[in-house]
């Protein structure tokens, strides 16, 4: 059999079987993936050293929708063709779904959701219970910065709950613009996001995995021909973009859905879309986060160069403790376009390696692992009685290897070794610690 005509036919049997049949409910989600830490045994201390020091950064919670489903055009769409009488029997299905969620969402939105909180709350006990030496003195200050948005605020309210840890003196929540939301501020992202390279990269991967016939093959199930054939092919993609963005945030919502006296099949929209169409909504979904945020074709590239004046801060702060012995932590409260472009800067393995080929980028990085909800950078700062210091790298909680430094305490490494490299890498960029970090993003290239 020809190969072309076979991987037709595959990817057709893959858009054909049903996802219950495949059982492909827990796959699929992409940065709307379910926390879990990563790891949870942790390798013993090097002997003399105690936990002394935490610099963290994580993005919120699991959310509610950030946008009103009203103004989406899915929901448009689907009153339309529903005053037009051109809904199949799913596409009521999948109306009244969609009527369901927007009921549920319309009060939280913006917000993160009962599941969020828990997840903060969680990661703070961990850390409470992981690294007592460093709470155990119940004196010292916490630093906390938080972006704009509120849900980043909620997600440090219960993330300290989870920590419980009584600070002699008063936390202050610091809106932190050019460490935390760098993409927003520095115009050339702004421009690259619009207009950059990786269009052309993304263009690719979709002519490669997503079938011509696909959108069709989608919407008949919900539509009827004579109300598709008057949408644009743009208005079409768009339409079965925001039914996979609906379906991906009813994990987060799972207990507002019981609260509000519906059963989580009520609100079961993957029900409605086979495994092979969700496989290939998740990899265009996750191949653009692998582009515009992470290490793309490019580690040095603009989408992860935007990321240094995080580093910056956690290098200053970091040396700042060691000065004085003043903070007990500095927590940070963000968001995915966070945590990617810093761990791919941080020379994380796992999320700093670019793809050679786009077509192959799932080997080198996984929205899922790097960026999940609640996705998360600890250092751990230990120290000895001689003054020693070692640090500890975590991505969502997992010991994290730091490519290009060398180590014989892994997952420990020498703080001077860790300080060295990232030294390095700023000066290749010709930045130092003491530099105007928002002249910087405005003057990025």
């Amino acid at each position: 059999m020809n190969r072309s005509l076979f991987f037709c036919l595959l990817i057709a049997a893959l858009l054909s079987t049903s996802a219950k049949a495949q059982n492909c409910n827990n796959a699929y989600w992409g940065t709307k993936t379910i926390y879990e830490p990563q790891q949870k045994k942790y390798a013993p201390v090097p002997k003399g050293y105690q936990a002394v020091y935490i610099n963290h950064v994580g993005r919120h919670g699991s959310r509610h929708v950030t946008k009103d489903l009203a103004g989406t055009l899915a929901y448009r769409l689907l009153q339309k063709a529903d005053s037009a009488k051109a809904l199949k029997a799913n596409g009521i299905k999948l109306k009244n779904m969609v009527m369901l969620l927007q009921k549920i969402e319309k009060p939280g939105l913006k917000s993160i959701s009962i599941r969020g909180a828990e997840e903060q709350q969680a990661i703070g006990q961990r850390m409470m219970q992981n690294y007592n030496s460093i709470f155990k003195n119940n004196k010292q200050c916490l630093n906390m910065a938080i972006t704009k948005e509120e849900r980043t605020k909620q997600s440090a309210e219960a993330f300290l709950k989870g920590l419980n840890y009584t600070q002699t003196c008063q936390t202050e929540f610091v809106t932190n613009n050019d460490d935390l939301r760098f993409f927003s501020i520095a115009p050339a992202y702004a421009e690259f996001e619009k207009n950059g390279a990786w269009k052309k990269e993304y263009d690719k991967l979709e002519k490669a995995i997503k079938p011509a016939a696909f959108n069709q093959q989608f919407l008949t199930r919900f539509f009827q021909q004579s109300f598709i054939n008057k949408l644009s092919n743009d208005e079409q993609s768009e339409l079965i973009d925001d039914v996979f963005g609906f379906s991906s945030i009813t994990n987060s919502i799972q207990k507002e859905i019981v609260n509000a006296g519906h059963k989580p099949a009520d609100l079961d929209l993957r029900s409605l879309i086979t495994c092979g169409e969700l496989k290939i909504l998740d990899e265009l979904a996750s191949a653009d986060d692998f582009l515009k945020k992470g290490p793309a074709m490019n580690n040095g590239g603009i989408q992860v160069r935007d990321a240094v004046p995080l580093l910056v801060s956690f290098i200053n702060t970091t040396d700042n403790y060691i000065s004085k012995h003043d903070i007990t932590a500095n927590l940070r409260f963000a968001h995915a376009e966070t945590i990617a472009p810093i761990a791919a800067l941080m020379d994380i393995k796992g999320a700093d390696k670019p793809a050679m080929d786009i077509l192959s980028f799932g080997k080198v990085w996984s929205a899922a692992a790097v960026i999940p909800l609640s996705s998360n950078v600890q250092w751990v700062l230990f120290k000895n009685a001689k003054g020693n210091y070692l640090v500890k790298i975590l991505l969502n909680e997992k010991e994290a290897a730091i490519d290009g430094v060398v180590t014989k305490t892994f997952p420990y490494y020498q703080w001077s070794d860790i300080r060295k490299h990232y030294l390095n890498k700023l000066s290749t960029l010709h930045v130092q610690l003491s530099d105007d970090m928002h002249a910087y993003l405005m003057n990025l290239k």
